[in-house]
């Protein structure tokens, strides 16, 4: 942001008293636009204030998911703890050359793409997300939780049936330390719309005419070919015409789409503030 200096009237007896004389319009310029036509006066650049309002915008299209809502740390870490944010040196370039690459062996895609001014403006909302961790605490994503643990734990082992497919000991453990509340509640009402490359996959069995079947994991279906990948990891593709032949898909997520269209928000909320429990 650029500063205004003001001059005193002293500044200005010492300019006269070497004899520097300036027209009326220069001193009106150089001491500042007056309240009448302030907001004639146009910027020459954006303030780092628009740039982080627009960087904000970047980051929840792009980041969020994984570095939390406040970029705090979700499913990846804390941004206001990234060196790579904190020695960017609130130009971009150490910013903008590690989007190019990504990490993916830590699961961090490229963004190499994304365009020039956009990065320019995410590292302006990353550096104001560091000068404020340094005056606030994190955001606590579980402090939205307003459900019954124990009504939720009644829930998971009776009525909800959950504990038929899960379990809390099992391949729930550690969820709550894992995932805040707010992503936990996102899979568990739909896993497949929440992150398509973490859903379970989807079995299918292909009926064909001579009464023979072929099973796999789908990758693909429509009105006209469904393919699967064989207990082999051979790709075979049908042709389909119309329910000929006939095919069947296994998903083990079909339970919790079921659930989603019969389930309350106060039961929702409950199960939620349980899983959130499992540490």
């Amino acid at each position: 942001m650029k500063r205004r200096m003001h001059r005193t009237s002293g500044q200005f007896l010492c300019l006269a008293s070497l004899g520097v004389l300036l027209p009326m319009a220069a001193l009106a310029q150089r001491s500042g636009p007056t309240p009448a036509n302030t907001a004639a006066q146009p910027q020459s650049e954006p303030s780092p204030t628009a740039a982080a309002a627009r960087g904000a915008d970047v980051y929840r299209s792009s980041c969020a998911f994984c570095h939390g809502g406040d970029a705090r740390g979700g499913l990846a870490p804390d941004l206001a703890a990234s060196l790579i944010v904190i020695n960017d040196g609130g130009k971009g370039a150490d910013i903008a050359s590690f989007l190019k690459v990504g990490s993916p062996e830590r699961g961090m895609p490229a963004f190499a793409a994304l365009p020039s001014d956009q990065v320019n403006d995410l590292a302006a909302f990353l550096h104001s997300v560091v000068t404020d961790a340094r005056q606030n605490q994190p955001m606590d994503n579980n402090a939205i939780v307003v459900g019954d643990a124990k009504a939720g734990e009644a829930y998971f082992k009776g009525a909800g049936k959950c504990s038929g497919c899960h379990s809390a000991t099992g391949d729930l453990q550690g969820i709550g330390k894992k995932y805040d509340a707010a992503t936990v509640q996102d899979r568990m009402m739909n896993p497949r719309a929440a992150r398509a490359s973490a859903a379970p996959p989807r079995g299918v069995t292909v009926h064909l005419p001579s009464s023979s079947t072929v099973e796999g994991t789908l990758v693909s279906i429509n009105d006209f070919f469904v393919t699967l990948r064989d207990a082999n990891g051979t790709l075979r593709t049908f042709s389909r015409d119309n329910d000929v032949p006939k095919v069947e898909i296994h998903d083990p997520a079909q339970a919790h789409l079921e659930m989603l269209l019969k389930m309350t928000d106060p039961t929702m909320h409950n199960l939620t503030a349980y899983l959130v429990t499992l540490k």
